[in-house]
């Protein structure tokens, strides 16, 4: 019998033992969550709510079967979506509402949490179509840019071309300007006249010069000086770009006329000369002057036959004439009438032969001027 209830107090007292060892161990569990949720809910309150959702989610894990695993879940939900965490993750916040989702909840918990996966659901879809989106635009800015490089590409070759085919025009037509002279040449011998090529040009003092084929005689006066030399620096199909080359050389100081030109088979041409000299040696000097400031093309031209408009030793009434000329389409200019160094002759164009010449003269009668064809 004493032995009995001695075997019965042992159990008791084991009993007793293992229930205190197991009060003791959740009492440690809860303190120990307790501690977490206290430092997450100053972290919280200090607005470090990246590193506060990070301690709840800890006790959510760690400590499910204590009292504050409930909320911990909650907040780790909120906190991971919370507008002032600069590290959102809308996953992880699904995550969390989804294990909330399964606790004891009033309705009112249930549907607020309903409320929130709804809403986190439809943010990861608009931010898939958006990553999709970024995408597509960058694939297509791709394709813009090698687009981009390839129109580059092909405008570099066009101009290229371009600027090949009017190195071939200026070519062409210095070829032409050869073919004329030496035609000239030839026809002058077989009519006993003098050569009036480049390389022979016209006495200042003669009384007549014949220019062939027309046989018209231009007398020139008395003590007149001749510039039948210009530079050639471009030649355009289009009238508006000849006039702005001109425009461009004008502005630069530069003497400058537009010479309108109709050459068979291709149409009207504007060629834009430079200067006027007495000798193709001047001319040459300052071809290689234009050449130095990239007019590569520049080579020399003699257009013999201008269009005049008066002699003015009145600047301003010049001036006030020239103005309306050029206002009118005209390429006007002035030139010293020879040793009258006072007096400016006031010209229109350069031609290379009468019937060239005579077109701007029909022109300038109907506008109400007084024209004729001189030597230049």
């Amino acid at each position: 019998m004493k032995i009995r209830n001695i075997i019965i107090i042992v159990l008791c007292l084991l009993m007793t033992s293992c229930v205190s060892q197991m009060r003791g161990s959740e009492s440690e569990s809860a303190l120990k969550a307790r501690e977490y949720m206290e430092r997450a809910a100053a972290l919280e309150k200090a607005e470090a709510y990246r590193q506060a959702a990070k301690e709840y989610a800890m006790v959510a894990e760690q400590y499910p079967a204590t009292s504050y695993h409930k909320q911990a879940v909650w907040k780790a939900a909120l906190l991971n979506i919370h507008p002032a965490n600069p590290e959102i993750d809308y996953n992880e916040s699904l995550k969390w509402l989804n294990v909330y989702l399964k606790q004891q909840l009033s309705p009112a918990e249930k549907e607020s949490a309903t409320v929130y996966v709804s809403m986190v659901e439809h943010i990861n879809d608009l931010q898939a179509q958006l990553s999709s989106m970024v995408k597509e635009r960058d694939k297509l800015l791709e394709i813009t840019q090698k687009q981009s490089s390839e129109i580059e590409s092909e405008t570099k070759r066009r101009n290229e071309l371009e600027a090949e085919l009017a190195h071939a025009w200026d070519e062409l037509n210095k070829m032409k300007a050869v073919d004329v002279r030496m035609h000239r040449s030839r026809v002058d011998k077989s009519v006993g006249k003098p050569d009036q090529s480049v390389k022979k040009a016209p006495k200042a003092k003669s009384n007549k010069v014949v220019m062939t084929p027309q046989n018209r005689q231009y007398t020139p006066e008395k003590d007149q000086e001749f510039y039948p030399y210009m530079i050639q620096v471009s030649s355009y199909k289009n009238k508006e770009d000849s006039e702005r080359e001109a425009m461009i050389l004008r502005d630069k100081g530069d003497a400058v006329c537009i010479s309108h030109v109709r050459i068979a088979g291709k149409g009207d041409w504007y060629r834009v000369l430079v200067g006027f000299y007495r000798t193709p040696e001047e001319a040459k000097q300052a071809v290689l002057e234009l050449k130095k400031r990239e007019y590569d093309h520049a080579f020399v031209v003699r257009p013999p036959l201008t269009v005049e408009l008066g002699i003015f030793s009145d600047n301003e009434k010049l001036k006030k004439l020239q103005a309306e000329l050029v206002s009118k389409g005209y390429s006007a200019y002035g030139l010293s009438n020879g040793k009258a160094k006072n007096e400016i002759r006031l010209l229109v164009g350069a031609f290379w032969t009468e019937k060239e010449a005579q077109t701007v003269t029909k022109d300038l009668l109907k506008d109400g001027f007084t024209p004729k064809v001189v030597r230049r």
